[in-house]
């Protein structure tokens, strides 16, 4: 049993399809078939997510009561049953493509016919009213030819973020999130200032809860962005795609980290790159940056504490631990509000490209049935050594 001290999160990445790899590792986590649990049931209090991980973070945190492999459980079930697409279901529960003859013709489509009638006038009337204002704009604008082509390119057009709203609806009840025992950080992004905008237990109500999950995972330029209280908010992925500062803030002493890119060392550099390839490649890059640079944070406060403990205890610091010394006793004088404590971080990460440039939008059966089983595989083959965990 955790002690008040010392409290374990886990922290779930954003990347759409992909989130269900993180489902095969709390499975395995909460089920105590990890040897980072030493092959103990995890018990989590603190559940920080961002997009996708965000709204796997919400359905834990709402099922708590049930205990944590039960809510594991009842999230698969919401996985392979509500979003994954599979024969005789209209569809997936994340988005569907407008104009798409596929989503018109499937026999579980065509057993509505008013259904089918009512999406086929919303499309139609989305598309004329997209190329109408991106017509009007390109004869209207002054800008550059290359320019006014560029502006009147906007996949989000062909994306109908439908299915994902009647997901979060239907999936979320704000008072069993409110009354949890476990706490909750959601991600998001102010469109507006760029600022990151957290989200808790609390700000379930009203409504807003649904709100608040579907614009952590708005992703620019593919969901249309999500107003709530006057402000726009996209995907929390644009400031903090895994959230572990964000968990560390909320008390976290233990975590274990989920990431749903894979390292830069798994993804092959291909001999002819293209301009995807290219960009995929720079935005992996960039979010192993940026976590290295929160895990470094916290094995150098690691590294610290156990100087500042040699001083006290002896009244010198000897050898290597000096820098160390004077970087953490820099930190807490600067923030003499902070609670400095030795912190664990179990990283998890994918050892392959899931499912191709456009994977992360893949929630066919197969694909998020064989993400849970690698998921469920990368816990319980678990590496702290090689996944360069933090451990005190």
């Amino acid at each position: 049993m955790n002690s008040a001290a010392d409290q374990t999160a886990i922290v779930l990445s954003g990347g759409g399809a992909y989130g269900a790899f993180a489902v095969g590792i709390m499975k395995a986590l909460f089920a105590g078939k990890s040897p980072s649990t030493k092959y103990e049931p995890l018990e989590a209090t603190i559940f920080s997510g961002t997009s996708v991980g965000a709204f796997n973070a919400v359905c834990m945190v709402m099922h708590a009561n049930r205990g944590a492999l039960e809510a594991a459980l009842k999230l698969e079930h919401t996985w392979l049953e509500q979003i994954a697409e599979r024969p005789g279901k209209c569809g997936n529960g994340v988005f569907r493509l407008r104009g798409n003859p596929e989503s018109y013709l499937e026999p579980s489509c065509l057993r509505h016919p008013v259904a089918l009638m009512n999406q086929l006038t919303r499309d139609g009337i989305n598309m004329a009213e997209y190329m109408v204002s991106r017509t009007a704009n390109f004869w209207a604008s002054s800008e550059t030819l290359a320019s006014r082509i560029t502006s009147a390119i906007n996949l989000g057009a062909l994306i109908d973020a439908e299915p994902f709203q009647h997901l979060v609806n239907e999936t979320i009840c704000e008072e069993k999130i409110r009354n949890s025992p476990n706490r909750l950080t959601v991600v998001a992004t102010n469109w507006s200032t760029g600022a990151k905008q957290i989200f808790s237990n609390s700000d379930f109500v009203d409504g807003r809860g649904a709100l608040t999950v579907m614009a952590s995972a708005a992703i620019p330029g593919i969901f249309p962005p999500v107003r709530l209280d006057g402000d726009i908010f996209v995907d929390g992925g644009v400031v903090e795609n895994t959230p572990l500062k964000s968990a560390l803030e909320d008390g976290a002493t233990s975590l274990h980290v989920i990431y749903l890119d894979p390292e830069p060392g798994f993804i092959p550099l291909l001999s002819v790159q293209n301009s995807l390839d290219t960009f995929l490649r720079v935005y992996y890059l960039m979010l192993a940056t940026k976590i290295s640079e929160d895990v470094e944070t916290a094995r150098w406060i690691n590294e610290g504490l156990n100087a500042l403990a040699e001083f006290e205890e002896t009244g010198r610091v000897s050898g290597s631990a000096a820098q160390q010394f004077a970087r953490v006793a820099g930190q807490i004088l600067g923030n003499a509000s902070a609670k400095y404590r030795p912190v664990t971080i179990h990283r998890y990460f994918p050892t392959r490209i899931m499912g191709g440039d456009f994977g992360m939008l893949d929630f066919g059966m197969e694909t998020v049935a064989s993400l849970i089983h690698e998921g469920e595989e990368a816990a319980e083959l678990h590496d702290c050594l090689a996944n360069r965990c933090v451990i005190p």
